[in-house]
C-alpha cells in the first residue's frame, strides 16, 4: 500500500510538475499563436483595405468633380435658364452642350464609364447625355423619394448608391451607381435644374481587377445604402450586404468574426470610406487562418502522453517553430505599421506560417509598388505640365524681341540695333543659365530691366517704368519670368493704345506676413467692367483664348505654390490696370531654390 501510494504520488507529481504544466504551456502557446496570427493578419488586411479605401475615395471625388463642372458650366446654365421660342434654338444650344461634354471627356478617363447624364431643367428643357440617357423614364426619376430631398440640399452632392436603371425598357446597363445634385443659376443662386448622373457598375471592376486577395478571401465595396457595388466573385451585385447590421453594431472594431453560409466562420475586416459612408469589406474563412494548427495540437498532446523527453522536444519544437516565426512576423508587421514598407520576412516553410509569410511579403511588395508608382506618376505629370508651360514663354518672348529689332532696322537705321542685340543676348543667356524654375528676385528684376530697355527704344521713350522694391527681398527665390509677361501686357495692351504720351508703369515688390506681394500697375487705357469680368472668367476656366502671357504666369504659380498663391486683376477704363501676385515665401521655398 505504501509503494502504491508512493507510485501514485510520483505519477501525480509527474503529472502536476511536468506533464500538466507543459501541456498547459503548450496549449497556451498554441492559443497565443493563433490570436497573434488573427490580430496581425487582420491588421495587415486593414492596412490593405485602407489603401483600397483611399483610392476609392479619390475616385468618388472625381465623380463629384464632374458634377461641379456641370454646375459651373456657363453653356449648360444658359440652356437651363433660357425660355426657348422654338426648338431650333434649343437644338443649337444642345449641340454646344454636347461639344462642352465631349471636350471635358477628353481630359478624364472616367467619363467613358458614364451610363447617363441627365439634367432636368425647371424651364421644362432637359439635357441628356450617355448611352442610356435616352432610354430613361424622366417622369419616374422625378417621382423618386430622393428627388425632392436633393433639391433641398443647397447644391450639395447626394450619393444615391447602386440601383436598377430607371427605364421602362431594356438599357445597356441594368445596374448603375448614381449621384444627384441641384444646379444653381448665376443670379441669386436660384436653382434651375436637377442633375442625375449614373455610371456603370463595371467601373469598380476595372478599378480593382488587379487586387490580389488571400486564399479564400472575398472583397466587397458597399455604398451608403448598404448595397454591394463591387463583389470580387461578382455574385451579390446590387444586393444588400448580409452582415451590415453586425458591422454597424461593432463599427468601432477593425475586424470581427461572423458566421458565413457555407464557408463556416469568417474573419471580416472593414474600413469606412471617409466622407461618403461607404465601406471596403474583406472576408476570409477562419479555417484558412488556422489551417494545420489543429493537427499540431493533437500531435503535441499525443507526444506528451508517451514520455517526458518527447513532450519536452515537442514543446521546444512548438515554441521554436511556431511562436518564434509568428513573433518575427509580428515585429515585421509593427515596422510596416510604423511606415517601413521595405521590411521583408525570410521564413521559408511549407506550412501555414510559410504561406502567411509569402502572402505578407507579396502584399507589402505590392503596396510599395503601388505607392511608388502613384508618386512617380504624379511627379511626372506635374513636371510635364510645368515644362510645357515654361517652354511656352521663351519662343513667345524671342519672337516679340526680334520683332522689335526688325522695326528698329526699318524705322531708325541706327547703330542702336547693336545695343539691342547685346541686351537680347544677355536676356537669352539669363534664360538658359538656370535649369530650374526659380531665380532670385534680383535676377528677375535684372532680366525685366533689360527687356524694358529694348521696349523703351522701340517706343522712343514714350513711357517710363518705376520700381518700388524692398532691399531685403532681392535674395528671395521666385518663379522666373513672371514679371516680363505682365509688363509686356501693360505695354502692348495698356500704354501703346493710349493716345496721350507719358505712359507709366509702377512695379512694387514687398515682403509681408511670409508672403511676397508683387503689384504691376500701368496708367494705360484700362478695361471696362464687362471686359474685366470676361477676362477673370476665362482665367478661372483656364481658357487661353490665343494668349499665353498672364495665363502662363498664373498656371506656373499655381503648379509651383498651389492654392497658397494668388493672381488678381484690377482695372478701370481709361484710368489703370493692376496685376497683383501673392507668393508664399517659406524656408521650404528657399531650400528648394538652393
Amino acid at each position: 500500500m505504501i509503494k502504491k501510494s508512493i507510485k501514485n504520488k510520483i505519477i501525480l507529481s509527474f503529472l502536476l510538475v511536468l506533464i500538466l504544466p507543459t501541456t498547459i504551456i503548450s496549449i497556451t502557446s498554441y492559443r497565443i499563436s493563433v490570436n497573434i496570427l488573427e490580430e496581425k493578419l487582420s491588421d495587415s488586411f486593414n492596412s490593405n483595405l485602407s489603401f483600397i479605401g483611399d483610392n476609392i475615395e479619390k475616385e468618388l471625388e472625381e465623380w463629384e468633380h464632374i458634377s461641379k463642372f456641370i454646375n459651373g458650366n456657363p453653356v449648360i446654365r444658359n440652356v437651363m435658364m433660357t425660355s426657348y421660342g422654338n426648338d431650333l434654338e434649343y437644338y443649337y444650344d444642345m449641340k454646344r452642350v454636347d461639344q462642352e461634354l465631349e471636350t471635358y471627356s477628353i481630359n478624364t478617363n472616367i467619363f467613358a464609364y458614364v451610363s447617363s447624364l441627365v439634367i432636368l431643367g425647371n424651364n421644362g428643357r432637359n439635357i441628356l447625355y450617355g448611352e442610356d440617357a435616352n432610354s430613361l423614364d424622366l417622369e419616374r426619376i422625378k417621382e423618386q423619394p430622393w428627388f425632392k430631398e436633393v433639391n433641398s440640399m443647397n447644391g450639395k452632392v447626394m450619393w444615391l448608391g447602386i440601383h436598377k436603371n430607371i427605364a421602362n425598357y431594356r438599357v445597356q446597363n441594368q445596374s448603375v451607381v448614381a449621384l444627384g445634385r441641384a444646379i444653381k443659376g448665376d443670379k441669386n443662386n436660384k436653382f434651375i435644374g436637377t442633375l442625375y448622373l449614373t455610371f456603370k457598375e463595371s467601373y469598380f471592376t476595372g478599378l480593382l481587377k488587379n487586387i490580389k486577395l488571400s486564399e479564400g478571401g472575398r472583397l466587397y465595396i458597399v455604398d451608403n445604402l448598404d448595397h454591394i457595388v463591387f463583389d470580387s466573385e461578382n455574385k451579390l451585385m446590387n444586393e444588400p450586404f448580409p452582415g451590415m447590421a453586425e458591422i454597424r453594431e461593432h463599427q468601432n472594431n477593425d475586424y470581427l468574426f461572423t458566421n458565413g453560409n457555407k464557408e463556416g466562420q469568417l474573419l471580416l475586416a472593414q474600413v469606412p470610406i471617409k466622407n461618403y459612408d461607404w465601406r471596403v469589406i474583406e472576408t476570409i474563412p477562419y479555417s484558412s487562418l488556422k489551417n494545420g494548427t489543429d493537427k499540431i495540437f493533437k500531435n503535441t498532446i499525443g507526444i506528451f502522453l508517451i514520455s517526458f523527453i518527447i513532450t519536452s522536444i515537442i514543446w521546444l519544437f512548438v515554441s521554436s517553430h511556431i511562436v518564434s516565426p509568428i513573433r518575427k512576423l509580428t515585429d515585421s508587421m509593427k515596422k510596416v505599421q510604423e511606415g517601413d514598407l521595405t521590411v521583408r520576412v525570410d521564413i521559408e516553410r511549407p506550412d501555414e506560417v510559410g504561406i502567411m509569410n509569402k502572402h505578407f511579403n507579396f502584399m507589402i511588395k505590392r503596396i510599395q509598388e503601388l505607392f511608388h508608382s502613384n508618386l512617380e506618376e504624379q511627379e511626372k505629370k506635374k513636371n510635364a505640365e510645368y515644362k510645357a508651360l515654361q517652354a511656352q514663354i521663351n519662343p513667345h518672348f524671342l519672337y516679340n524681341t526680334l520683332n522689335t529689332i526688325r522695326w528698329m532696322a526699318i524705322i531708325q537705321k541706327s547703330d542702336n540695333i547693336r545695343e539691342v542685340v547685346e541686351v537680347l543676348g544677355r536676356l537669352l543667356k539669363n534664360t538658359i543659365k538656370h535649369d530650374g524654375p526659380f531665380v532670385r528676385v534680383e535676377e528677375e528684376l535684372s532680366n525685366l530691366k533689360d527687356y524694358v530697355y529694348i521696349q523703351k527704344i522701340r517706343y522712343n521713350n514714350n513711357f517710363d517704368v518705376k520700381y518700388d522694391i524692398q532691399d531685403e527681398i532681392l535674395a528671395m527665390p521666385c518663379v522666373k519670368f513672371i514679371l516680363q509677361p505682365i509688363v509686356e501686357n501693360a505695354i502692348f495692351h495698356g500704354i501703346e493704345p493710349k493716345e496721350d504720351p507719358g505712359g507709366e508703369i509702377l512695379i512694387s515688390m514687398k515682403y509681408l506676413n511670409n508672403q511676397l506681394m508683387i503689384r504691376i500697375r500701368d496708367n494705360g487705357v484700362g478695361m471696362s467692367n464687362i471686359l474685366l469680368e470676361e477676362l477673370n472668367h476665362r482665367m478661372i476656366l483656364d481658357v487661353h483664348s490665343g494668349g499665353i502671357g498672364m495665363m502662363n504666369v498664373k498656371e506656373r504659380l499655381k503648379l509651383t505654390y498651389g492654392e497658397e498663391s494668388a493672381f488678381i486683376i484690377r482695372s478701370e477704363k481709361d484710368i489703370f490696370t493692376e496685376i497683383e501676385m501673392i507668393i508664399p515665401v517659406t524656408l521650404t521655398n528657399i531650400e528648394l531654390y538652393e
